[in-house]
């Protein structure tokens, strides 16, 4: 086998490596970031309560205390 050849077929070897190696890191990284901020998403249900009650704007906030309708 002719030195040329080998070196050609080593370095197809060689990229052919890397890319794989880089497309498990990118699967890898795409992963973790859906299981950071998408896996545990809320219940749709949930949500349209939420907002439902914001917009009609009978949420209740237990860190804030109830306004009282009589003025002193």
């Amino acid at each position: 086998m002719p030195r040329s050849a080998f070196r050609s077929r080593f370095e197809r070897t060689s990229l052919a490596r890397e890319i794989f190696i880089a497309l498990i890191l990118k699967c890898v990284l795409l992963y973790a970031l859906w299981w950071a901020f998408f896996s545990h998403a809320p219940d749709k249900r949930v949500i349209a309560d939420t907002v439902a009650e914001h917009l009609a704007g009978t949420h209740t906030d237990s860190s804030t205390p109830p306004r009282s309708s009589s003025h002193d």
